[in-house]
């Protein structure tokens, strides 16, 4: 082994340990393995920044924009919320929840897929009196196998893609990968509706404001002069209101009493826990309101805790990014036991729903710096005629790539280019909610992936790989590759999964004589059976905390998933090669 190749194989299992230890911000880890690949020499210095001209670069910037402006219109709320008020049982709303949202994923990247679908199903499970746990796990996986059925389906197949335009000149078509991950969607959602009833049941049915729901809120609120509640006792202001009682502040001192013992006076603070729409009622009605005066000008926005946050483990009231943007926490659902002190002590965890108030630039601004994930509205909007100009522009864009009549980054470049000139996306805001970290990551594995195949790494490792498979059975080349994604995605972003093993398929197919095709598929889908852990996808830590899941509430749904899936890609693999 050369100097080059020991470097760049040390440099990528480096890489691996940190993106599996979760302390550290991917994009740093990218920027810091491409630097010590341009110090060691195995990264020229033209190529250090060619990752950011790649296609698939270019690619996954225009999707992301054109999520943006399709967020905005809200059609896919409304499509759901159409759907399931026809139907009330929940293995059937399940089902649609499932199927919408593995369809969206198939035109969109997962994590957008989920943040369209993520209100959707919180406010259809509030509708139905059920635990959101045992529908928001179920969503993350269908969003995971929507995504294998096309080119935009999530960004390490725009990896993979890339791959094979550079060894036989042209790519994937938009929906060539539903030849592998069709078959495996479809029954992976049968899976899902079939087994997630049974494995959820110790959710129960519905949710009581004294057992944190996910539906509901924890939230900081002052008794006003005049308020109906003084004097009334928390047992009965309980009662009356409908919500749970953790806490009551008294001139800057806890109060500690037997709870019927407690009466509330004005000026008290208490954390309360409701649901959004009940504590939005009770500071119409000026029962409670909230401890701090905030504008009326000010808008209100919905997020999810990522599990890069820089949030992770910090109290509310000791976040200097809320005081310098003058953002007010509305509420935060948190589901982590017994909850005490105040509402600033509470400690902000991956997952948890925060609900923050203040002005659009500076809630956009918190979202970018504090890796934020915005939801949609739970608030249902009339369409226009400008979304739906939005949803034809990108349909159109879908016709172009699906008959290969363009490339697909000059595609979705006419798509976002067509929808900024019809007034449908703002370019400028857009630009700064974008997810810069999969962008930065996706640009900095490129230049290293290259590096893989130019040190002749690949070929070594291949070579090592084929040494141990039967050449003449390209299915066993085929399922050991789909096998080596399937263990690694778990650990570390299947984007990064994508770009370490396509240069190693490319080098297994030109081994082992196996078409690169199949190889370079098995490595896409791989990539996204990821159902096995809360951490290997940003989709799965979403819900975690949403949910109130356990670790091993995963695999206990995922590891028959993930069986189910890669028997079934064996079997689709066995077609797709020869002998």
């Amino acid at each position: 082994m050369t100097f080059a190749q020991a470097a760049i194989v040390a440099i990528l299992l480096g890489m691996l340990v940190a993106y599996a230890t979760e302390r550290f911000r991917v994009e740093l880890v990218a920027l810091c393995g491409l630097a010590a690949g341009f110090v060691t020499g195995i990264v020229p210095v033209q190529n250090v920044f060619a990752g950011f001209a790649s296609s698939a670069v270019i690619t996954v910037v225009e999707v992301l924009l054109v999520v943006a402006a399709l967020s905005r219109t809200r059609v896919i709320d409304s499509f759901a919320r159409r759907i399931v008020y026809h139907f009330q049982t929940e293995r059937t709303v399940l089902a649609i929840v499932c199927l919408t949202g593995a369809a969206v994923s198939v035109f969109m990247n997962n994590i957008g897929a989920l943040a369209l679908m993520f209100p959707v199903t919180m406010s259809v499970c509030q509708r139905l009196d059920i635990s959101p746990a045992r529908m928001l796990m179920p969503l993350s996986f269908a969003t995971l196998l929507g995504g294998m059925c096309s080119l935009t389906g999530t960004p390490a197949n725009l990896v993979v893609n890339q791959w094979l335009i550079g060894e036989i000149g042209r790519g994937f078509g938009y929906f060539e990968l539903a030849m592998l991950g069709g078959p495996l969607t479809l029954a992976g959602l049968v899976w899902i509706v079939a087994a997630s009833p049974r494995t959820f049941a110790r959710f129960t049915e519905s949710s009581t404001v004294s057992d944190p729901s996910p539906v509901n809120f924890l939230a900081e609120r002052r008794v006003p002069e005049g308020s109906p509640l003084i004097g009334l006792r928390l047992p009965q202001v309980e009662e009356e209101l409908g919500l749970f009682v953790h806490g009551v502040m008294r001139e800057g001192a806890h109060v500690f009493a037997r709870r019927s013992d407690i009466a509330l006076a004005a000026g008290d603070t208490i954390v309360v826990e409701a649901d959004l729409v009940t504590l939005d009622e009770f500071e119409q009605s000026e029962r409670l309101v909230h401890p701090l005066a905030i504008s009326d000008t000010a808008e209100r926005q919905e997020y999810v805790v990522m599990p890069e946050s820089l949030l992770l483990g910090s109290r509310i009231g000791s976040v200097p990014s809320f005081a310098e943007h003058s953002l007010y926490v509305i509420g935060i659902s948190i589901r982590r036991g017994r909850i005490e002190g105040s509402f600033d002590d509470l400690q902000i965890g991956m997952g948890d729903m925060l609900v923050l108030s203040g002005e659009r630039d500076d809630l956009r601004q918190i979202a970018a710096e504090c890796s934020l994930l915005p939801l949609s509205s739970r608030r249902p909007s009339r369409f226009t005629g400008r979304a739906w100009l939005s949803i034809g522009i990108f349909a159109l864009g879908i016709l172009v790539t699906a008959f290969d009549l363009a490339p697909t980054e000059i595609a979705f470049g006419a798509v976002v280019v067509a929808m900024a000139m019809a007034g449908s996306l703002n370019l400028r805001t857009a630009l700064q909610d974008l997810n810069w970290s999969i962008v930065i990551l996706l640009a900095c594995m490129i230049p290293l992936g290259l590096a893989v195949e130019d040190t002749g790494a690949a070929r070594l490792i291949a070579n090592e790989i084929a040494t141990y498979l039967p050449s003449a059975q390209p299915l066993v080349v085929g399922s050991a590759m789909l096998l080596l994604a399937v263990a690694i995605t778990p650990f570390i972003d299947n984007v990064s999964t994508a770009a370490v093993l396509s240069p190693i398929a490319a080098g297994l197919a030109s081994r082992t004589g196996t078409p690169i095709e199949p190889l370079l598929m098995a490595v896409a889908v791989g990539a996204s059976l990821d159902f096995l852990t809360p951490f290997g996808h940003h989709n799965n830590a979403v819900v975690m905390g949403a949910g109130g899941y356990r670790f091993m509430d995963f695999p206990r749904l995922g590891v028959p998933l993930t069986i189910l899936c890669f028997a079934l890609a064996v079997f689709v693999l066995s077609l797709m090669l020869p002998g």
